[in-house]
């Protein structure tokens, strides 16, 4: 009887001990799924911290890019606009001041050298001379203007007197069938300098 309840005893042990050890066993185990799943969560939410600071910086980035094209846009309107308005305050300007200098002996002289380098530029042996109603041109100038031709080129040309029907201001010589012409008014005169005002209106912006 006490041979029965002994290997009784021992059967008992012996179950109560492998469930201990499978209850460890499972308590390790999960012990170590816990520890895994936080690493993962821990590792998924520092990917997605390192994620969102990536998006918030490129979105940081293109904000800064945007607001300095904007300002760059701006800042080129503003350049334009002010050449503009400064480009044509000084040919207002140059305008102004040629016509002050009409009916001078200044004046007289620039249109004698217009008139001469206009028959240069023609090429012809005789032209006409045409200016507009704000100023006058006569014989006496023509001649003058021939000389230079003379001096410039050595070569002889006649001028001829035409009317002054033009409406802007300064000459234009043209051929006698009036095909060709060489155009030296004020404005036409402007245009030839372009370069030159497009580089005095860049040192002033």
């Amino acid at each position: 009887m006490n041979s029965v309840n002994n290997n009784s005893d021992h059967l008992f042990e012996g179950i109560l001990e492998s469930a201990q050890h499978e209850a460890q066993r499972k308590l390790a185990s999960f012990e170590q799924q816990a520890t895994t799943l936080q690493q993962n969560y821990a590792k998924k939410i520092e990917q997605t911290i390192e994620h969102e600071q990536s998006v918030t910086a490129k979105r940081l980035e293109q904000i800064k890019r945007n607001e300095e094209s904007t300002l760059r846009n701006v800042e080129r309107r503003h350049t334009v606009s002010y050449t503009q308005r400064l480009r044509t305050t000084i040919l207002e300007l140059v305008g102004q001041k040629m016509e002050q200098l009409i009916e001078t002996k200044e004046y007289r002289s620039i249109l004698i050298e217009w008139i001469g380098e206009a028959a240069i530029g023609l090429n012809l042996d005789e032209a006409i001379v045409n200016y507009s109603f704000k100023e006058s041109v006569d014989e006496s100038m023509l001649k003058e203007a021939e000389q230079l031709v003379k001096k410039n080129i050595g070569r002889d040309v006649k001028l001829r007197l035409g009317s002054n029907n033009l409406t802007s201001q300064g000459i234009e010589v043209t051929s006698l069938d009036k095909k060709i012409a060489y155009n030296n008014q004020v404005a036409t005169r402007l245009l030839r300098s372009e370069r030159q005002l497009k580089e005095f209106m860049e040192g002033q912006v």
